[in-house]
């Protein structure tokens, strides 16, 4: 009998061409395939397949094996980014093009090819194995391109069925497809809008000029005053819970095959601007963050258009690191807005969520806890080795800048301690036109995800 996984490379066209953009309604059709082909290949697979619904995406939940053997949960999302801007692509989004050794299409990385990976590895063992002792609940949601806004609902109320051992993601990021990392810690993120109302309607600037304060400048006055002039956040308070980096794990950024100059080349900039006391690769990875994604007010069109806009507005997010809580700092942030504001307008702040950072230490490195799970003690170092057998180099431990909430959520309810392999690059051009999945980097971590899971019991 053949089965769908037996050509990975087939299956991960297949997935793609679902094109579920959770982000815009106009791609529901995508959701549902996208969600139906996965719940296919987990049938496949031998797995029992439970959908769950939430007020958005539904949530897959299949289980395999027996409940007292030990416990993995392996997390994916079936959602991806919106294409935008088609004129980028070199091809169409959502109809996969193998080139120069590579998969091109939305969501061939994130997360769909890593998805495959983990399946397709299982699958080779299971075909040996049909009754290897491990119980495994896929889950897969369908909101995570969008924040996960059902995530912990959905959670709290089917906590008892995802208690286990060990989580497994491959929705991280390595440096090279022959350097791979295991990441060790995720920042948080929390998510603010300023808007900032002056005049009741847009008002001639020549006519009014001179006699109001221009909402578009209130809101650069506003968002000046939140960086000092080393770059360092000034919100007062900001730093006060963060936990610095440890010296072994400076030691393991300092082994990445990156240099500075080569990740400048690599964004296209002349200099970097990180905060004092860290190299720009620190940065990224042990600091916390106050960006802003969006700027604007008035006349947006070609030309000149002699206005003063009645409102503005800024996007802000903050990247956070241990021990810091997205609830206080979005606060923090809040009051440092009002604080600065001129009286002359009114500030509304809208706070829009987020999610605390997480970290695991993995065992043998010091700091680690005695608390691990028996799965998780041996899983850490299982995978160092397959790793090294598979891509010729071991693993290296880091920190990722980037944030997966529902980790954080998984460990605090369910008790779930991750180990997050990456399986993508930089290159890969995560939620950018042109994104791709790197043919040989799939084929390698195949072979080692069937080897780990082969051993892991």
């Amino acid at each position: 009998m053949a089965f769908t996984l037996d050509d990975p490379l087939n299956a991960l066209k297949r997935y793609v061409s679902h094109a579920s953009v959770s982000a815009d309604s106009k791609f529901s059709k995508g959701v549902a395939g996208a969600k139906d082909f996965v719940s296919d290949l987990l049938t496949e697979l031998g797995f029992a397949v439970d959908l769950i619904e939430t007020p958005i995406n539904p949530v897959i939940l299949a289980t395999r094996g027996d409940p007292a053997w030990p416990k993995l949960v392996i997390y994916g999302h079936y959602d991806v980014q919106p294409p935008d801007p088609y004129d980028l692509w070199d091809h169409d989004p959502f109809d996969a093009v193998e080139l120069n050794g590579r998969l091109f299409g939305r969501g061939a990385a994130d997360n769909k090819g890593p998805q495959i990976v983990h399946m397709a590895a299982l699958h080779n063992v299971l075909k040996k194995y049909p009754n290897l002792p491990i119980h495994i609940t896929y889950l897969i949601e369908g909101e995570e391109e969008i924040g996960s806004p059902s995530f912990r609902g959905f959670l709290e109320e089917n906590k008892h069925r995802l208690k286990g051992d060990m989580l497994l993601i491959s929705d991280t990021g390595s440096p090279s497809p022959d350097q791979l990392v295991v990441t060790t810690g995720l920042r948080g993120l929390t998510a603010l809008e300023i808007e900032i109302k002056g005049p009741k309607q847009d008002l001639h600037s020549g006519v009014h000029g001179g006699a109001l304060l221009n909402p578009l400048q209130a809101i650069m006055r506003i968002c000046s005053s939140l960086h000092d002039e080393s770059g360092k956040v000034a919100v007062p308070g900001f730093y006060d819970d963060v936990c610095h980096p440890q010296p072994w794990e400076r030691e393991e950024l300092a082994k990445l095959p990156m240099t500075q100059l080569q990740y400048a080349d690599f964004l296209g900039i002349s200099e970097f601007s990180p905060p004092p006391g860290y190299t720009p690769l620190e940065g990224i990875r042990f600091c916390p963050t106050l960006e802003f994604n969006g700027l604007g007010g008035g006349y947006q069109g070609e030309g000149s258009k002699t206005v003063i806009p009645s409102n503005a507005f800024a996007k802000i997010t903050c990247r956070l690191v241990p021990d810091q809580n997205w609830e206080d700092i979005a606060e923090k942030v809040k009051r440092a807005i009002f604080s600065v504001c001129p009286s002359s307008v009114e500030a509304q702040v809208k706070i829009s969520g987020g999610g605390d950072p997480y970290v695991v230490i993995p065992p043998g490195k010091p700091g680690s806890s005695d608390k691990e799970s028996e799965l998780s003690k041996k899983a850490f170092p299982l995978i160092e080795k397959c790793v090294q057998n598979s891509f010729g180099n071991q693993p290296l431990f880091l920190r990722e800048g980037g944030s997966i909430p529902i980790v954080r959520d998984l460990k605090e309810v369910a008790g779930l301690d991750a180990l997050m392999l990456g399986l993508f690059t930089n290159e890969d051009n995560l939620h950018a036109p042109n994104e791709s999945f790197h043919l040989g980097m799939m084929q390698k971590a195949i072979e080692a995800f069937e080897e780990f899971f082969r051993e892991l019991v």
